[in-house]
């Protein structure tokens, strides 16, 4: 019996070392045939960045054999960077439901992307096969492989502005103040919609006013192609009977109100004057204005426009901005000495005095008085509690965006702009303009949440300014959509900003990007014309030498911005696009300076 059990756990012994060295066997049979026979590629390659992230397309096929029922082969894909560091950034999983068939092999395709920084921008895409037993998870590994390289960084080469300030301080200058608020209609439509809400409360503030009297005015207007020829006279009455019924309920000074409505029917010197505020080039102006200014009727001239080169332009950022009604208040206020209204401002900010012993304007007068951000911040913000009005709003999401650039810790900076961008939202509903638009556009931009930024890029420029403002929106839009990758649309883009050093250089990294060299020479030479001996043009043009392997282009540009800006020689030295050149007399004889 004895010697039964001995043979029985023998047995047993044996049975389980042949199970574990057949599963182990299986696991490196299956990391050999991966290593051999499976294909990986990778676009783009080497890895571009796209703004602050690196976007790219992997592709793995491996061969029938490693689907098993019992095993599974998994692919895991990482970034390797500076010292041993590591990011992982997916796993490709050789199950059945997870992959198809290319060419009767398993095939997986995806879009990758990780985060970009500055001390990624040399490393090594990498891959490693896993094989696993489903029973009792031992695994086999592959070497790791490398599939790209990377980073080339060109992509990052724009030139951005995003450059917006405080309002400006005039209350010195003028007593009275006035208010303004815009409401925007649905094509046809008079009614109120969800969207207006938070204008109305502000609509609300103004009956709860305690002032003598309000004299106010209510302008309705429609846009070409809407129906009904009274819409902008309902548009104009709906705010009168909201604001009426409003200052019955909430009103116990007894001010006198005085409200007139008027309708602006005739668009036509509305889109004359509409003309001036668009970016338009001057030839598209000039037709538009004649047609405007012509004998026809108002039907006809709106039907010519549609014929015109600008008619694309109007429909999409001009026409939408007509389908308002405008109500506007005057108020008379008294003037105090600064230092009085510094004094009382900083008790309010504090809690140390009501809110009421300083108007709007006396409130944000006295946050210009100190160039003290966490002071203006704190003054601000009794503003927006006291006024509830848009320059402070707009006014705290300037501190805040002050406060992000000059905070280097990611999530502080991540947190302020955050802040700025709620604040400046709030102004946009109560002050729907260009510059505020623009303001949050550039705040969202500077957050790296693109599509919130060109939304508002795009709203802004339909809200119509001066020239000088409506192209810096299209150039810094134009930054965004090279950022993003979208080069034909900031060709377009850039049309329309003007023609100044930012416009060029952004215009000639779009060329460049396109692989248009000729271009893209072109708008650089121009922004030197612009901006003499700057570093990043002629760093520019080195790279277009290097691609069209124009050696002498390449060393002359190399040259000079070595010596406008020492910093390039590190840049160069880790630029993927020199690394054909790294043994060549051009690139070393640039780099001595």
């Amino acid at each position: 019996m004895q010697q039964y059990k001995k043979s029985s756990n023998l047995f047993l012994l044996l049975t389980l070392g042949i199970g574990v060295g057949t599963s182990g066997c299986t696991l490196q049979r299956m990391v050999k045939t991966a290593e051999k026979h499976q294909q990986v590629t990778v676009e783009p390659s080497p890895l571009a960045t796209n703004g602050e992230s690196v976007n790219f397309e992997l592709r793995a096929q491996v061969p029938e054999k490693l689907i098993r029922e019992k095993e599974v082969y998994k692919l895991d894909v990482f970034y390797e960077y500076g010292d041993q560091k590591r990011e992982n950034i997916g796993t490709y999983n050789f199950e059945f439901g997870e992959f198809v068939y290319e060419d009767r092999k398993p095939t997986i395709t995806r879009q990758l992307s990780f985060p970009y920084a500055p001390e990624k921008a040399t490393g090594r895409l990498m891959v490693q096969g896993r094989a696993i037993d489903k029973k009792d998870n031992d695994i086999a590994y592959t070497d790791p492989k490398q599939v790209a390289t990377g980073l080339n960084t060109t992509p990052l080469l724009l030139v951005r502005n995003n450059d917006f300030t405080f309002t400006p301080d005039k209350y010195a200058e003028e007593a009275d103040s006035t208010g303004k608020l815009v409401f925007y209609f649905e094509q046809n439509q008079h009614k109120l919609d969800d969207l207006s809400d938070e204008k109305l409360k502000v609509l609300n503030q103004y009956a709860l006013d305690n002032v003598p009297s309000q004299t106010i005015k209510i302008t309705g207007m429609r846009a070409p192609g809407e129906k009904n020829s009274n819409l902008a006279q309902k548009r104009a009455q709906t705010l009168e009977q909201h604001y009426r019924q409003k200052a019955k309920a909430l009103d116990y000074s007894n001010k006198k109100v005085a409200i007139t409505t008027e309708v602006q029917e005739n668009i036509v010197p509305v889109l004359v004057q509409k003309l001036e505020t668009t970016a338009l080039p001057k030839a598209q102006k000039q037709e538009v204005l004649a047609i405007l200014q012509g004998e026809q009727s108002e039907q006809e001239k709106l039907q010519a426009l549609e014929q015109t080169e600008a008619y694309a332009y109007l429909q999409k950022y001009v026409y939408p901005s007509l389908q308002t009604a405008q109500v506007e208040f005057d108020y008379n206020r008294s003037r105090r000495p600064d230092y009085e209204i510094y004094v009382l401002a900083k008790r309010i900010a504090n809690g140390e005095a009501d809110a009421d012993v300083l108007t709007e304007e006396e409130l944000q007068h006295a946050a210009t008085l100190t160039p003290i951000l966490a002071e203006k911040r704190k003054l601000y913000e009794a503003a927006v509690k006291t006024t509830d009005k848009w320059p402070a709003y707009y006014n705290l999401g300037v501190v805040y965006t002050n406060m992000a650039q000059k905070d280097y810790r990611p999530e502080a900076r991540k947190a302020l702009l955050e802040k700025a961008i709620h604040n400046l939202t709030f102004a946009g509903y109560r002050n729907p303009t260009a510059k505020v638009y623009y303001s949050l556009a550039s705040a969202y931009h500077q957050l790296g949440k693109y599509e919130q930024a060109l939304e508002n890029y795009n709203y802004a420029v339909t809200l119509g300014g001066e020239e000088a403002m409506l192209q810096s929106i299209f150039a810094d839009k134009a930054a965004l959509e090279i950022e993003t990758g979208r080069y034909d649309d900031a060709i377009a883009s850039l049309r329309y900003a003007g023609d100044s050093y930012q416009t060029n250089m952004n215009l000639g990294l779009s060329y460049l990007l396109k692989e248009n060299y000729e271009g893209a020479e072109e708008f650089y030479l121009k922004a030197l014309e612009r901006k003499p001996d700057d570093a990043l043009a002629y760093y520019s043009l080195a790279i277009i030498g290097a691609r069209t392997q124009d050696e002498e282009m390449l060393e002359q540009g190399l040259r000079r911005a070595v010596n406008a800006d020492s910093d390039y020689t590190q840049k160069a030295i880790s630029d993927m696009e020199f690394e054909a050149y790294r043994d060549k007399p051009a690139y070393k004889e640039a780099l001595i300076r």
